[in-house]
């Protein structure tokens, strides 16, 4: 029986449902898509490469326990013993075991250079790479892949130029290859002998491919191998994870896949619960006189309740089929998105498998059922008697479950408030601005007809003055109708609160970031290295250039601190800067607070004032670092400086730090001019110098913050595009919401008429309507999104001003009052087109 009723209703009053079914279509197309980015970060497969041969891998744990608890990722490439081969190949049922290595370097010719990384021979059978011409290389000979050939014009027989370590050598190409399976790359190999001898560390192997004898067991044979490596600190690896083994750096990228994708489901759910909440509660309200009759024949709460539920799950479970096919396609576009903003790893393995579709799918229906259960919940709610009164005059009260969830609501925001301010540091901060905003709208629109109406009254009040009759009437509509007002606000408010929270977040974080570098150096120019670093003696060549007052080796990396105890210590790491004690201050703005930095040699650091306060630390006492490749370095502090909030970083001798890098050497060197000397004159006689070096390229100031601030533009701009799908969700749920409400007033407008309206003053009403509803919505969205960042902004920069343009909240704002008006003045316009007698006939 209550399914006949359902489809009957559902069948001739199909205009009623559109835009809810709409905006389940959209909700369920975001959370499936979002399944799909979860997947891919759980998962973290990377499958290998030129190691897809060996169906075990051992490489180094890049995993580190924080003496707290926590865990981390070492982001340097944590080698292994080349001894360790042997002792692998000694176990059982192991057939060989190959040592693999990846060094950097840049391969030239007479007009062309490439920057590439180099890898032995004897592993260029597991991808397989098959040679296509010539043969395998002898000392002082290379293997090229067909792409790097290409690239290079050579062929074989000829000579290249290979810059290895900062050392220059002429080889000659025997042979060009292709892999079979994998994609095509640029890279070359040398005899194993060479290889070994061109990793920056000597006596170590990046990894070693493990091949199993003939009819061995591979799950017993794991378990063999991992015992023999026990105590090496590392790791067997089998099936996709032997791509981390290639590629360590991926490991750490699907950490931040994996917050994206958390911090984007929150997101969306909320999101899709109010975007479909808010047409299906105005199909509701629509619908009052219908429940009233239905009540009156003696139709129960519960029934009601349970019609609206079974029309919602029935729309739902339609829009989430409709949702299925191309919800891989969102997700692989979002996942794509991601990796050219190197949030994720391009060797990642996209997955969307049916079984996030089918969790995410259930997912989408409870959010629908949800936003049904409280559209629904007052409808049903009130006395028959009370019914039939309430189609022509709303109540204004709320119930206790509105309260209740508000309650929780606002609890959430301001525990996201407080985790913000006090636990979250760095990049992470950025992580609950948009849940928090949400949370405070969500908050607000459950409180709508107490909250809001105070709002509107003030809005309201210079459209009653300035517009008339049709303003005094918008003002009239507007404060009688709250509840359907609260409905087409309360998505304006999602948008604009939203978009200005994560839109002036990444402005902020791109600006300050920036400055702050900025801020920070005092070189006028940069040399940066080919893959591979500087040969030894390249500082002290670069010092006596003319022009040159100081130079000084730049290297990056991020380490820990193993004791004494960090408190302020997260997953993340510190960041690590290697300098040269000579010229580090007059390349880097260093402002000591006891100690100096000329004695920043050996095994010595420089600390932040405030980390070593937590620390309780001061000069001449001793710490202990965990370095990016795993490495344990006693250092003594020999200088204390002032640093920016959430920008610290420990400073390390340069050839210290770099020795414990992927590359082993410094990659970049710091120039300050000689005064008087221009920065163009500076930047022509390091051009000279570099001219020397295959690959080096030399950069200005201008220049180094460009390119410095263009890593936070490229990870902001992927972040804006996760933040863009909702902002775009919210703007079509905020015109799905106003369309429907206003597409279902013919009647009231019918009688508007008959009563003396024109047709012009109506259309003034509606108008002054929506400019009601559009400047509510700024205001509210406005402080929404304030909630949301201010938080940031003080736990990141210290700071309650955001950095960014003005234009793009003026732009938010704009497009706000815009899309607000359109979809409520043209389907006013629709509305009118018929008939006042004929209107007032519908229901």
């Amino acid at each position: 029986m209550m399914i006949r009723l359902v489809l009957r209703t559902l069948r001739f009053r199909w205009t009623g449902f559109l835009a809810s079914f709409v905006a389940m279509i959209l909700g369920s197309l975001l959370i499936m898509a979002w399944g799909g980015l979860l997947e891919t970060g759980v998962r973290a497969a990377v499958p290998p490469q030129r190691l897809a041969g060996a169906p075990l891998v051992v490489s180094g744990d890049q995993e580190y326990t924080l003496p707290a608890g926590d865990s981390g990722t070492l982001t340097e490439r944590v080698r292994l013993d080349a001894g360790l081969a042997g002792t692998i190949a000694a176990v059982p049922g192991v057939a060989g075991a190959v040592p693999d290595v990846s060094f950097g370097s840049a391969l030239s010719t007479r007009d062309t250079t490439v920057p590439v990384s180099g890898h032995s021979w004897a592993t260029a059978g597991l991808a397989p790479y098959t040679l296509v011409a010539g043969g395998a290389p002898r000392p002082d000979e290379v293997v090229l892949t067909a792409a790097l050939a290409e690239h290079l014009h050579a062929g074989v027989g000829d000579t290249v130029t290979m810059t290895t370590g900062g050392k220059t050598a002429t080889v000659k190409v025997s042979g060009t290859a292709t892999a079979t399976g994998v994609a095509a790359t640029e890279t070359f190999f040398l005899p194993e002998r060479e290889a070994l001898a061109a990793l920056p560390a000597a006596g170590k192997v990046d990894a070693i491919a493990v091949l199993p004898a003939p009819g061995a067991d591979q799950t017993a044979l794991e378990r063999a191998v991992g015992s023999a490596v026990r105590d090496a600190k590392a790791v067997v690896r089998t099936g996709d994870e032997r791509g981390l083994a290639e590629f360590p750096n991926a490991q750490s990228r699907t950490i931040g896949l994996q917050i994206v994708a958390a911090v984007f489901g929150a997101m969306v759910l909320v999101v899709a619960i109010l975007g479909v909440a808010s047409p299906l509660s105005l199909a509701v309200q629509q619908r009052h006189r219908e429940m009233a009759l239905l009540r009156a024949v003696g139709a129960t709460p519960g029934q009601l309740r349970r019609m609206i539920l079974v029309e919602t799950v029935l729309l739902s479970l339609v829009a989430t089929a409709l949702a299925v096919l191309p919800s891989p396609y969102l997700s692989r576009w979002i996942f794509d998105r991601l990796v050219t903003g190197d949030v994720a790893a391009p060797q990642m393995r996209f997955q969307h498998s049916w079984l996030p579709v089918l969790v995410t799918a259930l997912v989408a229906v409870v959010a629908t059922v949800v936003s049904a259960y409280i559209a629904s919940r007052r409808a049903v709610s009130i006395r028959p008697t009370e019914a039939l009164g309430e189609v022509e005059q709303p109540q204004r009260s709320i119930g206790k479950l509105r309260i209740v969830l508000a309650a929780l609501s606002f609890t959430s925001c301001i525990s996201l408030i407080v985790t913000t301010m006090v636990f979250l540091k760095g990049p992470l901060s950025a992580s609950t601005a948009g849940s928090t905003t949400i949370m405070f709208v969500l908050g607000l629109a459950l409180l709508g007809p107490v909250v809001l109406r105070p709002v509107l009254r003030v809005v309201a009040w210079p459209v009653r003055v300035i517009g008339g009759v049709a303003g005094r009437m918008a003002a009239l509509n507007t404060k009688v109708r709250v509840a359907r007002t609260v409905g087409v606000l309360t998505p304006v408010m999602l948008l604009i609160g939203v978009a200005t929270a994560d839109l002036y977040m990444g402005t902020s974080e791109v600006v300050m970031a920036k400055t702050i570098y900025t801020e920070n150096l005092r070189a006028d120019a940069a040399i940066t290295a080919p893959a591979g670093g500087f040969a030894d003696g390249a500082l002290d060549e670069v010092n006596r250039i003319p022009g040159v007052a100081a130079a000084s080796e730049f290297v990056t990396s991020v380490g820990y601190v193993e004791s004494p105890a960090d408190t302020e210590q997260t997953g993340e790491g510190w960041q690590l800067q290697g300098i040269t004690a000579k010229g580090a201050l007059d390349t880097t703005a260093v402002d000591l607070t006891a100690g100096t930095l000329t004695g920043l040699s050996g095994n010595t650091v420089a600390l932040s004032q405030a980390h070593a306060d937590a620390l309780h630390r001061t000069v001449g006492d001793t710490i202990t670092l965990h370095l990016g490749d795993g490495a344990r370095v006693d250092a003594r502090v020999v200088a204390l400086f002032t640093a920016k909030p959430t920008f610290e970083r420990i400073l390390v001798p340069a050839d210290l730090l770099a020795a414990h890098t992927t590359a082993g050497r410094p990659t970049t060197i710091m120039v300050r001019a000689e005064p008087g000397v221009s920065t163009a004159a500076l930047t022509a006689a390091l051009s000279t110098w570099a001219g020397s070096v295959p690959g080096a390229v030399v950069a200005d100031r201008e220049v180094l913050a460009e390119s410095y601030s263009e890593g936070f533009n490229v990870q902001v701009l992927a972040i804006y595009l996760v933040v863009g799908v909702v902002i775009s969700y919210g703007a079509l749920a905020a015109a799905n919401a106003l369309t429907t409400a206003t597409a279902r007033r013919r009647r009231e407008f019918g009688l508007q008429r008959l009563a003396g309206f024109t047709r012009h003053q109506v259309l003034r009403m509606a108008g002054a309507e929506s400019l009601i509803v559009a400047l509510g919505g700024v205001i509210l969205g406005t402080l929404a999104g304030l909630v949301g960042l201010l938080p940031f902004l003080i736990a990141r920069f210290d700071t309650v001003l955001p950095s960014g343009p003005v234009w793009i909240y003026l732009a938010v704002a704009g497009f706000t009052v815009a899309l607000t008006v359109l979809a409520t003045y043209v389907p006013s316009l629709l509305a009118l087109r018929s008939r006042p007698i004929d209107s007032v006939a519908v229901e």
